[in-house]
C-alpha cells in the first residue's frame, strides 16, 4: 500500500459538521486543564448505517495493517450518552474543503452544511505513530447529497405575523402628514386615514 489512501467514503448523515468556518478546539488533559495548543480546523462526523459502517471499519482496519499499525486507533468517536459511533474527519484551517452538489456543480460557500444533512466524503487516509499510533482522515472534498440548513431556527410554523403580510401597518412620514393603516373590525379591506401634524411654530 502507499504511504497516503485516498477513498470516497459512502453517503452519511453529518454530524456536528464544521465545514463552513474554522472550529477551535482546546485539547485538555484528564483533569480538564488545558494542554498544548488550541487546534484550529475544519471538521465533521459522519453517522453510518449499520451495514455501510462495518464496510468503513473493515476498510480502515486494512489500512491499519497495511501500515504496519495493527491495533492503532480508528477515527470513530463514541458518544458517551448513548454510545453512538461516527467517524470524524478534518482538514487544517488554511485548506477549506470545497462542497459540490449532487450533480457535481460547486455549492456557494454562502451555503452553510448543518447537521442532519446527507454527505459523502472524499479523504485521504493519514498513518501516524504518535501517542500508540493509528490513522486519521483528511478531508480532500465533500459531495453534498441533502442539505440541512444550519441557521439557529428551531420554531416550526405557525399561525400569525408573517414578514411582508398585505395587512402590515404602513406608515408615510413627512413633516406634516403621516398615513396610518387602520384596521376595521372586520378583515379587509384597510382604510387610510390621514392624520394632520401641527404645524412648527
Amino acid at each position: 500500500m502507499a504511504e497516503k489512501v485516498t477513498i470516497i467514503l459512502p453517503a452519511g448523515i453529518a454530524v456536528w459538521p464544521k465545514l463552513d468556518q474554522v472550529d477551535a478546539y482546546q485539547p485538555t488533559d484528564k483533569k480538564g486543564r488545558p494542554s498544548g495548543a488550541a487546534k484550529r480546523r475544519f471538521i465533521t462526523r459522519v453517522k453510518y448505517n449499520d451495514e455501510d459502517r462495518r464496510k468503513v471499519d473493515d476498510f480502515l482496519k486494512q489500512c491499519l495493517k497495511n501500515f504496519n499499525l495493527e491495533g492503532g486507533k480508528l477515527p470513530w468517536k463514541k458518544d458517551k450518552k448513548t454510545g453512538e459511533l461516527t467517524l470524524e474527519a478534518t482538514s487544517g484551517e488554511k485548506y477549506p474543503p470545497p462542497v459540490f452538489d449532487a450533480k457535481n456543480r460547486k455549492v456557494p460557500a454562502k451555503v452553510i452544511i448543518g447537521g442532519g444533512s446527507t454527505i459523502k466524503l472524499d479523504v485521504t487516509v493519514n498513518p501516524y505513530t504518535g501517542f500508540g499510533g493509528g490513522i486519521n482522515l483528511y478531508i480532500n472534498s465533500v459531495q453534498l447529497l441533502d442539505l440541512k440548513q444550519r441557521d439557529g431556527n428551531r420554531f416550526e410554523e405557525t399561525e400569525g405575523f408573517t414578514c411582508g403580510d398585505d395587512d402590515e401597518e404602513e406608515a408615510d412620514d413627512s413633516s406634516t402628514s403621516r398615513r396610518v393603516a387602520v384596521r376595521s373590525a372586520s378583515p379587509p379591506p384597510v382604510h387610510f386615514v390621514e392624520l394632520k401634524l401641527p404645524e412648527p411654530d
